[in-house]
């Protein structure tokens, strides 16, 4: 009796304890108080009111100690980011009434006043505090450096830091009472690499092609080719039975695939979403083989050091499944027959859904099912593929469309041009307010837009706004501007100190000169060239296109440019003009025979017309003058001085095609310029040359040029881009082909300082020296050829696509010319390998920078075995071949 006793006063002591703790406080007492104010102590930083109306104390309400009411202001306190304790006491308790002050005590946690990274360079801290935002005044509570901590390590896991370690510390400010200076210290430590994948269940298809299909993810690097081709050979596999005689990769996919397989140069890093998307694409990979019950039955991912690990994936490949019939519903506009023809799925075909989906959405390249709708205007189409039965590993597949109703383009919207006027965009688009709706016009206008290389093309997404219910369609094209305007003075050392003035840009507005507007936003291109030596050397030359000009009812391009320029050999040889007199300058010089002792002028113009034809076709046609006067230059190479006229009258034609996807790093598509220069025939139409004048007074030739340049995504990101150039020059009469616009060949840039005369294409090949290709005829003489081929392949790989561009580039090129058809001979052309890098600032006044270094794989005539067969090579701007 006595133990139970004891064990009931035991239990009632407990209870009384929980029911202290639950529902007291410093305030204790069993009778009600009435709330006569209340009062905060402690808080620096953060505001009483605010603690006020979270504790739900307010003046004139009655307090029941045993309500809980205390307890739950408390907490709600305590809630607060900036509080560390907090506790609530009673002070001038009136015994008659009940009135009481509640004082509420806080003690808050430090706040930031600033913070210190350690561990990360400079760059590295910008970047992350761009992603993680520190903010001053913040309070460090637990919360706040424990939420901070796991940002950063999520930050750096995801860049495939695996292994980040960080610690935080707190540093009091003396000076100021409740602040301090966070410190963070940050190991990322490696990054964690992948040193093999293996996978095990798979008995139909090859470890290699499953590593090759998950895309995202690589093994460490390995080069095993010549080793497989040794073994072909070894074991003689070409010629057994699929051997790769016999089986030959049939298309760029395969041929990546094996060289992906056996070459690799660096492993990937580790990330959880770059596995994941890897998995997700194995799947898919599967189930276009039929697979369509795949699954990953075990994975693990087993660390072999620190910075590297092996991934082991089981899968469970399940039957492969086929087609056993398909069946269209809901098709009344086009036929079984006809939607069959675009879905190439035949019965008894291998079942793949990923194939069969693709058929179904928008095309990429080749032309789908929902193209054929949606370029007609039925927005609204829609289709599912749906498995109406299975058996025998058979699929019966019926797939479901619904048509809609054509959609009416009702209005166009152009947002974020600040420069350009609407009319220059809007000129440029195919789809129009009032005509159905056509993804294949929308296609293409993107694209004139971004041939107007006025727009960033990655930032050139159209919104598309369909309304169902009224059948109509709104379109947005939103772009982003990339003005190009040039500004340069620059100075460079040839034959002298030569001064360049160059005014201009691609994005002119002619008539807003007249209204007194800026005058830019019409697309007009204007450039203006002024250089000039005082000894020796003046250039003007003057350039405008206007995009659209209307002759009549038709639309074309018009060019026109004028170039004035004048060199003289010797400083004596000066003769200046009344312009000179007046004006105290050397820029006007004489350019009529009889005055100084050597100089060469030349002055003319070209006038061109070009008009768009179906497609991505142009042709343009143009008047080309120029007239050049010579006095005791040395012009051929025999170095004999010469004097007189030469009058330069060409008719030139083009026929250009042209879809790259973009003009600074082309990703695909393909173009192809075809260029016909002719004089007219002279000595077909009775002109006789004087048989003492070695140099003609009229140039007489037909010259055709070809450049054709193709763009191939690869897996990785690498892009190969392939070119030919070709160009052919030959007499409209019986006579030899003239010493006038012949082809010069080798390094970057040509040194001839007689090209304005003589004229002529100098075509760059890396790996030689500036004109060392250039094939030479003394006696003749004669300086170029008359025919030249050139081919090059080039792999690039892009660093930063915006908003600089950086791209890293490997090349293998060959090219020749030669003096006449007869010499002509593909396998003697001279080749080099090498590679380079290329940059595209967003500075609107500074062209494309490139560095070469070229190794050339042949000897040249001239050049000694000795000399250092690297070369290495800087341009400014693009080249055209």
């Amino acid at each position: 009796m006595i133990d139970k006793s004891i064990g009931k006063v035991k239990r009632l002591l407990v209870l009384l304890f929980l029911y202290m703790v639950g529902f007291s406080s410093p305030v204790i007492g069993a009778t009600s108080y009435i709330v006569r104010n209340v009062q905060v102590v402690g808080n620096t930083f953060i505001d009483k009111d605010i603690l006020i109306s979270l504790s739900g104390l307010q003046e004139g309400i009655t307090i029941h100690p045993s309500s809980g009411q205390i307890s739950n202001a408390i907490r709600k306190i305590a809630k607060h980011n900036g509080v560390k304790s907090v506790e609530i006491h009673l002070s001038d308790i009136d015994d008659t009434t009940g009135l009481a002050t509640f004082i509420i005590h806080v003690e808050e946690y430090p706040v930031l006043s600033n913070y210190i990274i350690e561990g990360l360079k400079k760059k590295e801290q910008k970047t992350l505090l761009e992603k993680i935002t520190i903010n001053n005044e913040v309070a460090l509570s637990p919360l706040f450096l424990h939420e901070t901590a796991t940002k950063i390590k999520q930050n750096f896991l995801e860049e495939g830091f695996g292994n980040v370690q960080v610690s935080m510390d707190l540093i009091s400010k003396k000076e100021i009472e409740g602040k301090a200076t966070l410190k963070i210290h940050i190991n990322k430590g490696p990054k964690i690499t992948i040193n093999k994948i293996i996978f095990e269940g798979n008995e139909h298809i090859d470890t290699s092609l499953l590593i090759y299909n998950m895309k995202k993810i690589k093994e460490a690097p390995r080069f095993t080719l010549v080793k497989d081709v040794l073994k072909n050979i070894i074991t003689l596999a070409p010629i057994r039975k699929r051997g790769i005689l016999l089986e030959l990769p049939k298309t760029m996919d395969e041929v990546m695939r094996y060289f992906s397989t056996h070459v690799s140069f660096s492993s990937s890093v580790f990330t959880q979403e770059k596995y994941l998307e890897a998995k997700e694409n194995l799947i898919l990979f599967y189930q276009s083989k039929g697979f369509r019950d795949v699954r990953i039955v075990e994975e693990q991912l087993s660390h072999i050091s620190p910075n590297k690990l092996n991934i082991h994936i089981k899968i469970q490949e399940g039957k492969q499944y086929t087609v056993r019939s398909v069946k269209w519903v809901g098709n009344y506009l086009h036929s079984d027959q006809e939607l069959d023809q675009l879905l190439h799925l035949q019965n008894g075909k291998v079942y793949d859904p990923v194939y069969i989906n693709s058929r179904l959405n928008p095309g990429v390249t080749d032309k789908t099912i929902n193209d054929l709708y949606t370029d007609n205007g039925y927005l609204f189409f829609r289709a599912e593929a749906v498995e109406v039965g299975i058996e025998d590993n058979q699929v019966d597949l019926e797939i479901r469309i619904h048509e809609g109703r054509q959609a009416t383009i009702n209005q166009i919207h152009i947002v974020g041009n600040t420069i350009t006027h609407d009319y220059v965009i809007r000129r440029e688009l195919l789809t129009l307010p009032g005509e159905k709706f056509s993804r294949r016009y929308i296609m293409g206008s993107l694209r004139n837009l971004v041939m107007l290389d006025l727009f960033k093309p990655e930032k050139l997404i159209p919104e598309i706004e369909p309304d169902e219910v009224r059948e109509t369609v709104d379109i947005t094209y939103s772009v982003v501007e990339k003005p190009k305007f040039d500004v340069n003075l620059k100075a460079n050392y040839s034959e002298g100190i030569v001064f360049e003035l160059v005014l201009g840009s691609n994005n002119i507005s002619l008539g807003n000169l007249f209204t007194g507007k800026l005058p830019l936003g019409a697309a007009q291109h204007f450039h203006l060239t002024i250089s000039f030596n005082g000894k020796n050397y003046r250039n003007l030359s003057f350039s405008f296109q206007e995009p659209w000009l209307w002759l009549g009812d038709s639309r074309y391009l018009f060019s026109l440019s004028v170039n004035d320029s004048h060199r003289t050999k010797n400083k004596e040889d000066y003769i200046p003009s009344q312009l000179d007199l007046l004006t105290n300058t050397k820029l006007f010089p004489y350019a009529e025979l009889g005055y100084g002792k050597s100089f060469i002028s030349s002055k003319g113009g070209k006038i061109s017309l070009g008009k768009k034809l179906h497609g991505y076709w142009e042709s343009h046609m143009g008047i080309d003058y120029h007239y050049h006067a010579y006095q005791h230059y040395e012009l051929l190479e025999d170095n004999k001085k010469r004097s007189g006229r030469l009058h330069d009258f060409s008719l030139d034609f083009s026929l250009v095609h042209n879809n790259v996807n973009d003009v600074n790093f082309p990703t695909r598509g393909w173009s192809l310029a075809n260029f016909l220069t002719l004089t007219p025939p002279y000595s077909l139409l009775g002109y006789n040359q004087t048989k003492k004048a070695t140099i003609p007074c009229f140039k007489e030739f037909a010259k055709l040029m070809v450049d054709f340049s193709s763009f191939y995504r690869l897996p990785g990101d690498f892009i190969l881009n392939l070119r030919g150039h070709a160009g052919f020059l030959t007499s409209l009469s019986k006579k030899e082909i003239g010493i006038f616009e012949r082809f010069r060949l080798g390094g970057t840039s040509s040194i001839s300082d007689t090209s304005a005369l003589l004229g002529g294409n100098f075509i760059p090949l890396r790996g030689y020296p500036d004109d060392s290709l250039t094939p030479r005829h003394y006696k003749k003489n004669t300086n170029g050829g008359v025919l030249f081929n050139k081919f090059v392949s080039e792999l690039r790989y892009p660093i930063i696509r915006t908003p600089t561009c950086i791209y890293l580039l490997g090349f293998i090129e060959m090219g020749d010319s030669w003096l006449a058809y007869s010499n002509y001979n593909p396998l003697s052309m001279k080749k080099s390998v090498g590679g380079g890098v290329r940059v595209i600032l967003p500075i609107p006044m500074i062209p494309m920078l490139g560095l070469d270094i070229a190794y050339r794989l042949d000897a040249v005539k001239g050049i000694s075995s000795r000399v250092n067969p690297i070369e290495f090579h800087f341009t400014f701007g693009p080249s055209i071949r």
